[in-house]
């Protein structure tokens, strides 16, 4: 491969994980409404997803998904109903989150509200909670990246475009470490962005409209991989 591949590569990489989405969507909502940690864990998580793209690319197993239409399509119906589980939790939270809030405006008791002093958005949620376990953290990354059924379509265009067919290992091997590199870099930026205290604050005092936000979006997301199953 010729340098030249190589920086279109990266180019294309970084055009497509950087553009908003599931991922970066919920790397940033556990990060500001978590942790640092639990941001850092479901960055985590989402470049194990990728991980496991990037290695069905190189192998050629996307290229057989694609042209497979009734896995395309169970894949596709598969995240839809993960994302749209994801989207009911966040607008439940996102409601309950309503009510702790006017409760502790009229002077509840101290068990209504979380350490902070404002309500805790997500009670009772499947949403991340103040407290979220890493485990439960790297997973819910790590299925949200999975989840994306267009993820075939977008390593099918970047690697059948870029990387040749008779690509040396060592060559196969430098795309894997690259983009893993730059792409841990990038989500875990993101987490790390999320988790500064002056934004995360400013997102738990409106946690209730973040958590209905966040739970829309997933909504809308898991409605347009629907109807493209369709």
């Amino acid at each position: 491969m010729e340098a030249s591949q190589y920086l279109a590569l990266l180019g294309l990489w970084i055009a497509g994980i950087v553009s908003p989405g599931p991922d970066v969507l919920v790397i940033l909502r556990n990060a500001s409404l978590g942790s640092r940690r639990a941001g850092v864990l479901t960055a985590a998580g989402v470049m194990t997803g990728n991980l496991l793209w990037i290695g069905l690319s190189l192998t050629g197993v996307t290229v057989l998904i694609a042209g497979a239409e009734p896995l395309q399509r169970l894949l596709q119906v598969g995240g839809a109903l993960f994302l749209g589980w994801l989207g009911i939790g966040g607008v439940r939270a996102g409601l309950a989150a309503r009510v702790p809030a006017r409760a502790a405006g009229s002077g509840a008791p101290p068990e209504d509200r979380d350490p902070g002093g404002g309500p805790d958005p997500l009670r009772g949620g499947p949403g991340p909670s103040r407290d979220l376990a890493p485990g439960r953290a790297f997973v819910l990354g790590l299925v949200t990246n999975l989840s994306n059924a267009k993820a075939i379509v977008f390593f099918v265009a970047l690697f059948a475009n870029v990387v040749p067919a008779g690509a040396r290992w060592w060559e196969t091997a430098l795309v894997y470490v690259l983009l893993v590199a730059v792409g841990l870099g990038w989500f875990t930026a993101v987490a790390w962005a999320g988790s500064v205290e002056r934004l995360a604050a400013a997102f738990r005092r409106r946690a209730a409209a973040v958590e209905l936000a966040a739970g829309v979006l997933f909504l809308v997301l898991a409605v347009a991989l629907l109807l493209g199953a369709r």
